[in-house]
């Protein structure tokens, strides 16, 4: 039940009823269309239609990007998704060449604020280049040569500055150089020099990596230039102001750029998927995976939509890639997020959720371990859930942290802890503090379970292949001799626990070397097998993380506690106090329910799915109203 079944759909139709078909598939949402083209053959006309919604679509993702912060929209996740009719669209779509005028007044709003902020920048950067230079008093235009005499201003390396000083006494050129300021690596000054002595100069400027700068285009001196620049930064930004008002004016339209762009989103997708069919002129040929509880819904759907068309549904081969669909009961599906993050299963094996769920809530209580820690985070996501609009996999993690809580709640209360010690009420078994080993013999027992349930779930797997043989040999065989070692840790049954043990190494030295052609070849691979019961035991012993993580918690709450007592000896110590309960409680709360979701997770992935999970499934994508902004409705 919890991997749908899959069947595979040809339509064989007329040309004309494509797009029809095509629609009607999309509202329903239950089919998946394959490609049935082994390589690309261009379709013109769909191709031309596809390059021009991709250029209507980016016009208005631009302008609906562009008018987002001026736009007054509710937070979808407190109120959901606006809901467009298909008359407030039809409406819209009559109107299409007002909007895209709009969409045009937005563009050209966007190229100049961008040409505002290039200018801006441009002149921030000219400021600071100007800023060491304000002790020039020379209008940079006049810089350069007048008459006999040049007139530069040049930078010299700080280190540089006092050799060249010295060079330029010891070599008596008619040079002058006056000091003007500092930039962070450079003297910088005003050099007067005679024409005559240009070529000795150059050589003297080379020598100390004397730079000349360049004020090309400006006209007046530093100070008036940067005066002028400062005022041009002025009207910049009052222009800018001025365009922020008028975009103001057109944030009444960005509802209707967002339902434009989502439909023409879904005609995108439905062309995207026109090239995945064969056909002719005439006629067309479309492949399409459909859950097999969806299969009645889909033949009517077609039917309806284009009498004409004839539509067979088959069985998958072994060849076909098999998209996934999962089905678990209520309960167990928010544990469906933590196998998504790891990989779906592929449609021909068996979906852990169902089994691993149970381990995962009993995992994650343990971990973290605080009745009243699970309260607030039950409340908490409870209330996300009531509250927010939250869909796919957010929806699933809320839900878990929410059935975290729950469990967390239980084992609080088994274990005592309210707040860590702030509420005494006794546990119903024991506290883990004043017995950990009890706990982390609980935490083995349990891990031990779940590895169990891994190998028997690897032999069901090789049993519903058809290997029988593997089942027993590989995983049965594995079961006796592990049993055989637990029973050896009780002394009342030591007696027993030898020959069961030793039944199992027998029957597994015989049977893990079968691939082997050669009797010795076979045995000693037989041998070496037994080895595997090290990292048997090293998977038990990682479930002692169960009681490391729930130590944890309880230590850190009642470090908490411990400090804030400290602090509250006056009224305003009592202020602090709180403060420090309520801020490090819920930081312990975040930090440790974060751990136990990792940690829980790393225990099925590795200890759990290790046994017998392969993954690889693709996920089932079928043609739907996937919309990025509103919702559509058929009202």
């Amino acid at each position: 039940m919890a991997i749908v079944k899959m069947k595979k759909m040809y339509v064989f139709g007329l040309k004309k009823d494509r797009d029809r078909i095509l629609d009607t598939l999309q509202k329903l949402g239950a089919a998946e269309i394959a490609d049935l083209k082994e390589e690309d053959i261009d379709d013109g006309e769909v191709t031309r239609e596809l390059s021009e919604l991709e250029s209507k679509l980016g016009r208005l993702k631009m302008a609906i990007d562009f008018l987002k912060p001026y736009g007054k929209e509710q937070n979808p996740l407190v109120y959901g998704r606006p809901k467009i009719s298909v008359k407030r669209l039809q409406e819209l779509l009559s109107r299409e060449d007002e909007i895209s005028e709009v969409v045009n007044i937005i563009s050209g709003f966007d190229q100049r604020i961008y040409r505002l902020k290039a200018e801006e920048s441009r002149i921030k950067n000219q400021i600071e280049l100007l800023k060491p230079w304000l002790r020039l008093d020379i209008p940079v235009e006049n810089l350069g040569r007048a008459g006999k005499v040049e007139l530069r201003a040049v930078a010299v390396p700080k280190k540089n500055y006092k050799p060249l000083v010295d060079k330029l006494q010891e070599k008596e050129l008619p040079l002058e150089i006056i000091p003007i300021g500092e930039s962070q690596d450079d003297n910088l000054l005003l050099a007067i020099y005679h024409h005559s002595a240009i070529s000795d100069v150059q050589e003297l400027f080379k020598e100390f990596s004397v730079t000349t700068e360049e004020f090309s285009g400006l006209k007046g001196t530093p100070t008036q230039i940067i005066a002028q620049f400062q005022e041009r930064l002025g009207a910049i930004e009052t222009e800018r102001q001025k365009i922020q008002v008028e975009i103001s004016k057109l944030r009444d339209h960005l509802l209707d750029l967002e339902a434009l762009y989502d439909y023409w989103f879904l005609e995108k997708q439905k062309k995207e998927n026109l090239l995945k069919m064969a056909g002719t002129e005439k006629v067309f040929l479309m492949k399409a995976w459909v859950p097999e509880p969806s299969v009645e819904a889909v033949k009517e759907a077609v039917t309806s939509a284009a009498g004409a068309s004839h539509v067979v549904f088959e069985e998958p081969s072994e060849e076909d890639d098999i998209p996934v669909v999962l089905s678990n009961p209520r309960i167990v599906q928010p544990f469906e997020i933590v196998t998504e993050l790891y990989s779906l299963p592929n449609p021909r094996e068996i979906d852990p959720n169902i089994f691993m769920a149970p381990f995962f809530f009993v995992f994650f209580g343990m971990m973290v371990s605080d009745a009243a820690y699970g309260l607030v985070l039950s409340l908490l996501s409870g209330l996300a859930l009531w509250k927010l609009k939250i869909k796919g996999a957010g929806r699933k993690l809320v839900e878990l942290l929410f059935l975290g809580g729950v469990s967390t709640f239980i084992w609080g209360m088994i274990f005592g802890s309210w707040f860590g010690d702030l509420i005494k009420i006794k546990p119903l078994w024991l506290n883990p503090m004043d017995n950990p080993m009890a706990v982390l013999y609980l935490s083995f027992a349990m891990g031990l379970v779940q590895i169990y349930v891994g190998i028997i779930l690897s032999a069901c797997k090789n049993i519903k292949s058809g290997n029988i043989a593997d089942a027993v040999m590989d995983q049965v065989l594995w079961l006796v001799f592990l049993t055989g070692l637990v029973m050896m840790i009780f002394p009342g049954l030591a007696g027993v626990a030898k020959y069961v043990a030793l039944s199992g190494a027998v029957g597994l030295v015989l049977t893990q070397g079968r691939s082997q052609k050669n009797i010795v070849k076979r045995l000693i691979s037989g041998v070496l097998s037994l080895y595997n019961v090290a990292a048997y035991f090293s998977d038990v012993l990682s479930y002692s993380r169960l009681l490391a993580l729930g130590l944890a918690t309880g230590v850190i709450a009642t470090v908490i506690n411990t400090m804030a007592r400290l602090i509250g000896v006056n009224i305003l110590g009592y202020i602090v106090m709180t403060i420090v309960m309520v801020g490090g409680h819920f930081f312990n709360i975040a930090v440790n329910a974060l751990g136990a979701f990792v940690h829980g997770s790393r225990l099925q992935y590795i200890e759990f799915f290790g046994k017998f999970y392969e993954g690889g499934g693709r996920p089932f994508d079928p043609l739907r109203m996937e919309t990025k902004y509103v919702d559509l409705e058929d009202a």
